[in-house]
Formats: structure tokens, C-alpha cells, sequence
């Protein structure tokens, strides 16, 4: 395995391409609601992504109620990890995904798929906090529009945006059957009689949410992400996809999405309520879903088109222009006010 080397015919480049990590790496210990880091070979229709989702829950009750009674104090954790499509369940669940991208008018589909699952309960005097967060880790192709090209290569990019509405059972190794999709899975494996009383009230909503929702990713037109290319192949987040054979492309492009700016602002995280009564006790439920994220690395130089009422990607080979994108200048001269500032502080601390 190894990783392609290309020689940087313009300097400017390279800058970006140091400017996009320290942009991704200041991203990388937050928190968000649906995380996609994808890698995509457009030339050989072959890709690699961690799709995430994440929620939290907070169920606030009163101290001494029959709620408190039941969860102060209690800690339940469920975690997991299940590999391959062998695995009980995991057939299953590809299925879902290939339907949900047949449903976002995605000709991709996935091939292969690994899961990590993570529920965790905490109980307090006077509120239960559940939080979730579900990783897949899939191989996938389809995405490649004309098979027989090898440049100038139309790409789809629907399948950003897929969603399973419904429960997802997958068989745990140690936990049994768990229901990975929806927040009241958690509750049904350690709490399961409460969890049909909370069922049965105006909380279902919010308890049957989908976790495995990328609706909001794949609505963000991509000329609204922002984009850099990388000509040295510095930024690959998504297993070893970049790092072999990447045929016959000179360029990196990377598409960014989450992240606060002048342009975009800052996406606001998603929330919803509900008031209802189990056992005699007023509970409130608040669901939270934290802004978005994204990095799309595309092996070759990317440009974006319209469809219909869809975009798609042009890829190719190489950048045919000379230019250094409008974004990247932007950040440059950013970059190098906050670097002029600093000097100049330096300066007047060194004379002090």
C-alpha cells in the first residue's frame, strides 16, 4: 500500500492544502448530529465513508417522583461493534441503506458495511440524560454515471443525503437484539417496561426519531460547501481508499461542510419538545441534534452541475485552470491578517 505522489506545479496549492487541515483539524473533536467523512474514486467507482449520527435526549422530571425513584443513580451503557455483512442483522441493514439511496434517486449502493453502536443512560434527582451515537463504516460505488469514462467523468452525489425511517434490529454480541435507529432502543433494553409507558404518550415522536438521518447533508447544495483542491494528497480521513491506486488523478478535491463563516453563518442545532405524564409524573423531553458535518475528499478536479432539480459532480483528471479558488484566496488573505497581527503583537511584547 502506498500513497501517490505528485509533483506541485503551483505553489498557491500547497497553501491551501496546509490551510484545509488546520480547518480540519479544528473540527475534529466536535460533536454533530449526521458526520460523513467519505473518499470516492470517481475513475474506478470505488468509495469508502464513516456515516455518524448523534442525539441527545433529556428527560426532566420532579425529585421524589416515581421517575426520579426509578432512575437516580443509574448508569446503563450499551456499546458495540459488529464487522462484515455476514454478521446477524447487518445484511439487513445494508438493505435498508440501498433503498434509502434508491429513495434519494442515488444509483449508489452499498457493498460492504461495519457498525459501532453507543447508547449511554445517566439518571439523576431530577433528569435522565440519554445520549446516542451510531456509526457506519460502508464501501460503496454506483455513484459513477458514465461507467465507460475515464475522464470527464459525470458523478452523483445524492447519496449524501439518504435516511432510514424505520426501526433497524441488529443482534449484538452481548446485548441481544437492539433497535440501533431509534432512541427508544436504549431505553428498551434496560428500562423496557417504562419504555411502553413512554411509547404510549406524545413522546413517540421523538422517541422513533431516526438517528441514521443524513436528510439535512445531502439538502445542503454543494455550492454551498465549501471547497479546496490538494494537489499533494495530504487529507484523507476516510480509511485507505486514497492511500493506493488512485488511477490517474493529479488533483484532490475536498468539500467541507459545518464548520461556522462569514458566508454560511453558523448551522443551529435541531430541537424538539414534548410535555406528557407516565405513571402519575410530569415528564418533559427534549431532544437535541447538533449541526451537521462533512469532509468529502474526490480523487480529481471537481466542478458542479445541475440535473434537473439535482446536482452532480464533472470530474476530472486534473485541474484544467490555473486559478486558485475564490474560498481558498479568501482564507489566504485571512490567514495572513492573523498571522501580520501576531507579528506585530510579538513585536510589542519583545520591546517591552
Amino acid at each position: 500500500m502506498y500513497r501517490t505522489s505528485v509533483h506541485t506545479r503551483k505553489a498557491g496549492l500547497v497553501l491551501a492544502s496546509a490551510l484545509a487541515v488546520l480547518l480540519g483539524s479544528g473540527l475534529a473533536g466536535q460533536a454533530h448530529a449526521a458526520q460523513i467523512d467519505a473518499s470516492l474514486i470517481p475513475e474506478y467507482d470505488r468509495a469508502a465513508g464513516s456515516f455518524t449520527g448523534t442525539k441527545f435526549i433529556q428527560i426532566t422530571y420532579q425529585p421524589g417522583s416515581e421517575a426520579a425513584k426509578l432512575f437516580d443513580g443509574k448508569t446503563q451503557r450499551i456499546e458495540f461493534s459488529i464487522n462484515g455483512a455476514n454478521a446477524s442483522g447487518m445484511a439487513e441493514l445494508i438493505a435498508l441503506v440501498n433503498a434509502a439511496l434508491i429513495a434519494t434517486e442515488s444509483p449508489a449502493q452499498v457493498t460492504s458495511a461495519n457498525l459501532t453502536y453507543s447508547g449511554v443512560l445517566k439518571g439523576g434527582p431530577d433528569r435522565l440524560t440519554l445520549t446516542y451515537r451510531v456509526e457506519l463504516v460502508q464501501e460503496f460505488s454506483g455513484f459513477k454515471l458514465n461507467q465507460t469514462a475515464v475522464d470527464d467523468i459525470p458523478m452523483d452525489v445524492n447519496w449524501r443525503g439518504f435516511v432510514i425511517e424505520q426501526a433497524v434490529p441488529v443482534e449484538s454480541p452481548e446485548h441481544g437484539v437492539v433497535n440501533i435507529n431509534h432512541p427508544i432502543g436504549l431505553l428498551e433494553e434496560t428500562f423496557p417496561e417504562y419504555a411502553q409507558k413512554l411509547m404510549e404518550t406524545q413522546a413517540r415522536a421523538i422517541m422513533t426519531e431516526p438517528i441514521l438521518d443524513f436528510s439535512e447533508i445531502g439538502d445542503m447544495r454543494l455550492d454551498r460547501w465549501h471547497s479546496l483542491f490538494d494537489p499533494t494528497f495530504s487529507i484523507v480521513s476516510a480509511g485507505d481508499v486514497l492511500s493506493g491506486d488512485i488511477g490517474n488523478a493529479k488533483v484532490l478535491s475536498v468539500y467541507s461542510l459545518g464548520e461556522c463563516s462569514i458566508r454560511e453563518g453558523c448551522p443551529p442545532p435541531k430541537e424538539d419538545d414534548a410535555t406528557v405524564s407516565v405513571d402519575g409524573a410530569e415528564l418533559k423531553v427534549h431532544i437535541s441534534t447538533p449541526q451537521p458535518n462533512s469532509q468529502i475528499e474526490i480523487a480529481g478536479f471537481t466542478s458542479i452541475e445541475r440535473a434537473g432539480n439535482n446536482q452532480l459532480l464533472r470530474v476530472t483528471m486534473d485541474d484544467p485552470t490555473f486559478a486558485i479558488p475564490d474560498f481558498t484566496i479568501m482564507v489566504l488573505l485571512v490567514f495572513g491578517g492573523m498571522m501580520g497581527a501576531i507579528a506585530i503583537m510579538v513585536l510589542i511584547k519583545t520591546r517591552k
